[in-house]
């Protein structure tokens, strides 16, 4: 009998994690992540809404508008490339200020919702674990969503280009000047960086919002913008200064300062954006103090919404 109880409590035993076992964890952070796509399809339906409009807007009036016959003449390479740069630095503009509405509710949302519907419970029941399932929420609004809506938009600059060369080929519109695959691609590259800075410095306020949705019994919008404002009303109030204002704008705009602090676009002149990629401040961005500050304190709200959800219900 001692020997049976030998053996079982030795199939009982803890055994070393194999590779096979570390390699689990990832696809489970993966099916997490393509959890949060399926409960949460606005992410991806409406960039793809957004996108289509935009094509629509865009082959209506290749169709009812075009420059006249004078108009192409007066018009110069320099101006028609600056033309087409600014067309293309703004395909992203709609898609990015989507994308940013869309993350906030979501990541509102996402800690909250399951515990108000109950969901967490069942969540809860299998065997994943807090820390891979708030990191994969986190991964979905800093990695898998801005690198889909840069891949929207790197597709929905090549059909405008398209839609342009079809327009120039019958006579509606002047040839794009000087364009080509590369200066094509240095522009893509140059915007790929700018969102990968743009992620890295925007941490915080997500991984904020995460403990605000982990948090808040009710309200988490509310419970998200209430502490900023009331901060900035009592120390204007109380000591008639601005601090807490002028950090959150710092928080909001800093690292573009030092990212395009020496670009270049001169009046009259022909500015393409292939150039930017040579004038972007790369290693002054990834090296500004604040932006690795920021990544900590991100960390420690990423960790603070892991307890939280492990010990935060409703009863």
């Amino acid at each position: 009998m001692n020997s049976t109880l030998a053996g079982a409590a030795a199939a009982e035993a803890p055994r070393p994690v194999a590779p096979s076992d570390r390699i689990g964890s990832g696809n489970t952070l993966l099916m997490l992540v393509r959890r949060e796509l399926w409960e949460h399809r606005a992410l991806w339906i409406a960039p793809l809404v957004v996108a289509a409009l935009m094509v629509f807007g865009a082959i209506v009036a290749s169709v009812k508008y075009h420059l006249t016959r004078a108009d192409m003449s007066r018009d110069d390479g320099p101006q028609g490339m600056t033309m087409f740069a600014v067309m293309q630095g703004a395909v992203s503009m709609p898609l990015s200020v989507v994308m940013l509405i869309v993350l906030v509710f979501y990541l509102l949302d996402c800690l909250y919702a399951e515990r108000k519907d109950r969901s967490i419970l069942f969540w809860k029941s299998l065997p994943v674990s807090d820390d891979l399932t708030v990191l994969s929420k986190l991964l979905v609004a800093l990695v898998a969503v801005p690198l889909g809506v840069f891949a929207l938009g790197l597709l929905l600059s090549l059909v405008f280009t398209g839609i342009w060369e079809v327009d120039a080929a019958l006579g509606r519109v002047p040839a794009i000047p000087g364009w080509g695959m590369l200066a094509w691609l240095k522009a893509e590259i140059a915007l790929l960086l700018c969102l990968m800075v743009g992620v890295l410095w925007y941490a915080p306020f997500a991984a904020y919002l995460l403990v605000v949705s982990a948090w808040a019994r009710r309200n988490p919008f509310l419970w998200a913008v209430l502490p900023p404002v009331l901060a900035q009303i009592v120390e204007h109030v109380a000591f008639g200064t601005h601090f807490v204002g002028n950090f959150l704008r710092y928080r909001m705009f800093g690292i573009w300062g030092t990212l395009f602090s020496h670009m270049h676009v001169g009046r009259g002149r022909a500015f393409a954006l292939s150039s930017a990629l040579s004038q972007l401040k790369l290693q002054a961005a990834l090296t500004d103090i604040d932006l690795w500050l920021g990544l900590a304190v991100a960390a420690a709200l990423v960790f603070a919404a892991i307890r939280l959800r492990r010990y935060r219900d409703e009863t």
